[in-house]
């Protein structure tokens, strides 16, 4: 008698999901610098929760290898899995290329990606000291998501 009772609700809920999923308009999701910010934590190498720029530097080059998926020097569309080549031209990858791309040859190679401009960092160092801390991130975290 109660999986009479389950049985019919349990179709009735089943229905309702993909019309509920169906009826929300899709999110695009934007880059807003928080996920920079909240990267930059993972800079802190010696966990002592403040993040030098060298630091920051030396967590790039270990990232490097991440973005120069083919090993050839460079992050360019080629490093992206075929199935996400067509993101290159979109608003995150263009807004990197514009950052780190200092020659303009629609291409990142690992110096400029190493040596180059960190705005995020620059944003969170409140007291331009060359260090952030904990309080500095949570602030700038906090600002860019407002």
């Amino acid at each position: 008698m109660a999986l009479s009772r389950i049985l019919p609700l349990s179709l009735a809920l089943a229905a309702l999901v993909p019309a509920a999923a169906q009826a929300a308009p899709p999110t695009k999701r934007t880059f807003d610098g928080s996920q920079a910010i909240e990267r930059m934590e993972a800079a802190d190498t010696n966990h002592d929760g403040t993040v030098t720029r060298t630091e920051l530097v030396t967590y790039r080059n270990g990232e490097w290898q991440r973005l120069d998926r083919n090993g050839d020097g460079y992050f360019s569309a080629d490093d992206l899995p075929r199935f996400l080549r067509d993101r290159w031209n979109g608003d995150k990858l263009k807004q990197m290329r514009d950052t780190y791309d200092r020659n303009r040859d629609g291409r990142i190679s690992r110096a400029e990606f190493t040596s180059g401009p960190t705005p995020a960092f620059d944003m969170a160092d409140a007291n331009h000291d060359n260090r952030v801390t904990q309080a500095e991130l949570k602030a700038a975290l906090a600002a860019v998501r407002n």
